[in-house]
């Protein structure tokens, strides 16, 4: 009995201790490890036929977290990505009890010793400039929220936040006094200010104006049709709407599923083939390192393109009269021609 005792009493302080109080996380971040453990737990269950009160530490072993890993992948069929996030979240909790409870340090070297599995680096989708262009160009603000929806995808564009961190926005989080900025709560608790367009800042005000609020309210920003604050599913589905009506001008659009996520990809992109430098990008979305904006460079293939343009002059061609070297006498002569 004691034992089972010290097992919840390590899943509560793990959560509501160390998560919270020593780490900080968001609550989004714990949400998400709590989800990782319940699943993680039921399927213990089931494989081990007890009842969850009467687990132990022994039974959350390395060959139960693999079993649990391939069941995550090869029957719920979710992504690599997915299951990754579920070992990360176990292996947290792992690390913690091995610090505070060393007698099951051999359990827990076993399950941290279960790798993450490599998965494919995919190409990330994004928007050409008519492409966005065209979905703006759809927007009618006779329409009851078309003033909203152009306000939002030009906040969405303008600073390539994320999905949760647009909606949580509230209206005094803008600053429409000079220097225009927004103030984004990004991942891990951790904030960052981005620079807003003439155009946004315009947007915004007058999608505020027709709400009848004032510019220092701390009311949500962006609301639904019932005044609540819009939520990431009603974000997407904005999103879909938009690019559907879009489509019928830009048919391209529909060759990639587009999403919130897709419009931060796209603000990367249009930033660096402005020629803005990579450590202001990387200030700009909230990276936390440097390499996760490189990945941008990587995938502009208008810029490498570009270069191959430029490479090109410097190759001679070979097919016009006196192009080659073997007829010419003087080497020196022949290269201060090239």
């Amino acid at each position: 009995m004691k034992t089972e005792i010290e097992l919840s009493k390590l899943i509560r302080s793990f959560f509501e201790h160390y998560l919270v109080s020593q780490r900080g996380f968001s609550a989004n971040t714990v949400l998400a490890y709590r989800d990782s453990m319940k699943l993680f737990l039921n399927f213990v269950v089931k494989d081990s036929r007890k009842q969850c009160t009467s687990l132990l530490v022994e039974d959350l072993n390395a060959d139960v977290v693999r079993k649990f890993l391939n069941h995550v992948e090869n029957i719920q069929k979710n992504s690599v990505c997915t299951r990754n996030n579920r070992l990360a979240a176990i292996h947290s909790f792992f690390r913690y009890a091995a610090s505070v409870e060393p007698r099951y340090i051999f359990i827990c070297q076993g399950v941290l010793g279960v790798p993450f599995k490599r998965q494919i680096h995919r190409i990330f989708e994004y928007l050409e400039r008519e492409e966005m262009l065209c979905i703006f160009q759809q927007i009618s603000f006779k329409e009851p929220t078309g003033r909203r929806d152009d306000a939002m995808l030009r906040m969405l564009y303008n600073t390539g936040m994320r999905a949760h961190e647009l909606v949580n926005l509230n209206i005094n989080d803008v600053r429409f006094s000079r220097p225009q900025s927004v103030r984004i709560h990004g991942k891990g608790n951790k904030e960052r200010a981005c620079p807003l367009w003439l155009e946004t800042v315009n947007a915004l005000k007058s999608y505020i104006e027709a709400r009848s609020l004032r510019t220092t309210d701390s009311f949500p920003l962006f609301v639904n049709a019932s005044g609540m604050r819009l939520s990431r599913f009603g974000l997407i589905y904005v999103i879909k709407r938009r690019v559907r009506l879009a489509a019928e001008h830009c048919p391209s659009i529909l060759t990639r599923k587009i999403t919130p996520h897709t419009f931060r990809h796209t603000t990367a992109m249009h930033l660096l083939q402005s020629g803005v430098e990579l450590n202001m990008i990387r200030s700009w979305l909230g990276h936390s390192s440097i390499e996760t904006t490189h990945g941008y460079v990587e995938i502009d293939l208008e810029m490498k393109r570009k270069t191959l343009q430029s490479c090109e002059k410097l190759i001679p061609n070979t097919h016009k009269e006196g192009a080659s070297w073997k007829g010419n006498k003087d080497i020196l002569e022949w290269l201060s021609r090239l």
